[in-house]
């Protein structure tokens, strides 16, 4: 993989131009939270709203583009305990494997940092608990999910 910073949050993964930068305008929320739907939500054929919740105000969010094209997603609020959740990370198919969701992450974490906060935790699908264990974090258990599909708890102590 090849990744290369061109500017801050402007890098260069396998010849592609791909920024990273928080949504802004309404148009940008929108496509954001269609992608969320279509990522996490459409398959389990669950209806719209349901990629959403209660705390979008106030959490950080990060979306990875190539041109106005999103093409992985990322969300993190703090918690009451101080520690940072990590929630709605996807990154579309033929974009995997290759930094992107890394990145993502990355940024999450910079902003969990920027709070001072130690630790950052999340609910990781089966299929994500590889690129999440390369990341740096640890399983901690068995998690329980609204959704229909077996998720663990992981975490990652900042440094």
């Amino acid at each position: 993989m090849l990744s290369t910073l061109l500017l801050p949050g402007l890098y260069l993964h396998n010849f592609r131009l791909i920024t990273y930068k928080s949504p802004v305008t309404d148009k940008e929320f929108l496509d954001y939270y269609s992608f969320r739907w279509q990522m996490l939500r459409q398959p389990l054929n669950l209806p719209r709203g349901s990629e959403q919740d209660d705390i979008e105000m106030q959490s950080f969010h990060i979306a990875a583009y190539e041109g106005k094209t999103i093409i992985g997603v990322g969300r993190i609020h703090i918690e009451p305990d101080h520690s940072a959740r990590i929630r709605y990370m996807a990154v579309r198919g033929d974009y995997q494997n290759q930094g992107v969701g890394s990145r993502i992450l990355q940024n999450l974490e910079k902003i969990a940092d920027t709070e001072n906060l130690k630790t950052c935790w999340l609910n990781a699908r089966e299929g994500a608990i590889n690129f999440y264990l390369k990341n740096g974090y640890v399983i901690k258990g068995q998690s329980n999910s609204e959704l229909a599909v077996r998720h663990v708890r992981m975490e990652k102590t900042l440094d």
